[in-house]
């Protein structure tokens, strides 16, 4: 996670694990979503600047469309 965190792209980080695209991708997937569920068991709290992107994204296109 932190290659992920300083910039890197899934691709650049699974050259250097030497694994596949598509498992390094996996991997981010299962973190996040055990991350998730730990905030939703209050267990662990996100600041709202570090959700996911998708998230933005979604919030943003809904405010693109009322314009």
């Amino acid at each position: 996670m932190r290659l992920t965190v300083a910039g890197f792209t899934d691709t650049e980080i699974a050259g250097r694990l030497e694994t596949t695209h598509g498992a390094m991708r996996n991997r981010k997937t299962l973190f996040r979503k055990a991350l998730y569920q730990a905030a939703r068991e209050r267990r662990i709290w996100i600041p709202k600047q570090l959700h996911t992107a998708t998230a933005k994204n979604a919030s943003q296109q809904g405010t693109a469309r009322v314009r």
